[in-house]
């Protein structure tokens, strides 16, 4: 018996399901690449600051500078004017003289592009500079003078007037 009268179905080429199936699997995962590789190029790590170490997968903390304050006796008192936009401290050290200014570094918990560096002027213990108003949010603070011998190390949350950081052996 022959079936010589009957044809196979033809019809165009994008009409079957089977031909997107093998098209589409591909092409999403040419897609998810491109997009996985245009968030590593702008999404860059932040570099790891001088006062620590990596050993290995361990990223250590450098204990010098607290203890060098420790040594210092160093205590401040921060104020945030936001109306005035001004950053005062306050500072007493034990030992040694107060320097001629202050720097400091507020580095908010989650993102690394409102990270902030303030330099403070002052004599006699109180100095001033000017600060932007502060993104909302969890915010680490660290005090150090100039030549970055010691350093008192804290954190607030936006919002708050005033920080009192103390030198703590760590």
């Amino acid at each position: 018996m022959s079936l010589s009268g009957s044809k196979p179905a033809t019809g165009a080429w994008y009409r079957e399901p089977w031909v997107w199936l093998v098209v589409a699997l591909p092409s999403a995962a040419v897609a998810g690449g491109l997009v996985t590789l245009a968030l590593a190029i702008h999404g860059s790590d932040d570099v790891v600051r001088d006062d620590f170490r990596k050993e290995g997968l361990a990223i250590y903390a450098d204990p010098a500078r607290d203890a060098a304050a420790v040594e210092v006796g160093a205590r401040s008192t921060l104020t945030f004017d936001a109306g005035a936009g001004e950053l005062r401290a306050r500072l007493s050290l034990e030992r040694g003289a107060a320097p001629k200014q202050l720097l400091v570094v507020l580095s908010h918990a989650t993102r690394a592009e409102y990270d902030r560096l303030v330099t403070l002027s002052g004599h006699g213990g109180s100095y001033s500079g000017q600060l932007a108003p502060l993104q909302a949010g969890h915010w680490y603070l660290e005090v150090t003078p100039e030549n970055r011998q010691w350093r008192l190390r804290g954190s607030f949350e936006a919002g708050q007037s005033t920080v009192e950081l103390a030198a703590v052996a760590r």
